[in-house]
């Protein structure tokens, strides 16, 4: 038998085992895989299960097509608004921003060391603004359950300098890691905040990566960490948006 002579719904669930940008490409071959490729079936398992209960109501006509580029266009701010959730489009993985009210920082709720701010280029409400501290540490939990499976994940620290720029990270190199706090796998690196190792983002926002750790198919929880807490000389001057975990690019 011919594929094309198969029907369109079993054409269209073969597409959905295949990947968004795939199935893309598989509508551009002719009308009768177009339609089977963009249909409601194919692109069902392309999104995730409960992604329809973070949606705004007047997105409740919209295709599953229309929903997922809509998923990776628009994040969506969820938790009262602590958490940002949007999805990959080339491979339709899941990707998160934990805001800097949803981490642990120490002294952040003291003035002064730390202040909260707003600041009309972040996604979130509120960011937190480093005054001075000799004692630098910020943590951040996320479960394996809000992640795509069988994918290599890498966590990021996304911030920027105050007008007044940062000051003592230069000599200080500041000890990350993105770990499981059920095994002993993790990945920790050094890095420095002010030697050019941070990468500029699309949104104006430096980040610095955390490390990389490979969600497999069991649920852990994963921990990320920044910290300077060993030579308590004094540090200050950025503003932390908060933690991005998002898959790594596959090369």
């Amino acid at each position: 038998m011919n594929f094309l002579d198969l029907p369109e719904e079993c054409i269209a669930v073969m597409i959905s085992f295949t990947s968004p940008y795939d199935a893309c490409r598989i509508s551009t071959v002719s009308r009768l895989l177009r339609t089977a490729a963009d249909s409601n079936t194919a692109w069902e398992r392309f999104l995730p299960s409960d992604s329809r209960m973070y949606m705004d109501h007047s997105l409740s006509t919209f295709s599953n097509k229309q929903l997922f580029f809509r998923l990776c266009e628009s994040p969506l701010l969820i938790d009262d608004g602590r958490k940002s959730f949007w999805m990959e489009k080339r491979r339709g993985k899941k990707c998160w921003m934990l805001s800097a009210r949803k981490l642990e920082i120490t002294w952040v709720d003291s003035p002064e060391f730390w202040i909260w701010i707003s600041t009309p280029d972040s996604r979130f409400e509120e960011v937190a603004g480093l005054l001075a501290v000799c004692w630098f540490e910020i943590r951040g939990k996320i479960s394996t359950s809000f992640l795509s499976k069988d994918t290599v994940y890498g966590a990021y620290l996304v911030f920027k300098e105050q007008e007044m720029r940062a000051f003592g990270f230069k000599s200080l190199p500041l000890e990350v890691s993105f770990r499981s706090t059920r095994t002993d796998v993790y990945s920790e690196r050094r890095v420095f905040l002010e030697s050019g190792m941070q990468e500029a983002r699309e949104d104006g926002w430096l980040e610095i990566e955390l490390g990389e750790y490979y969600v497999g198919f069991d649920e852990e929880e994963l921990e990320m960490s920044i910290l300077e807490t060993r030579d308590g000389g004094w540090k200050g001057g950025i503003i932390v948006q908060g933690i991005e975990i998002r898959p790594k690019q596959v090369l």
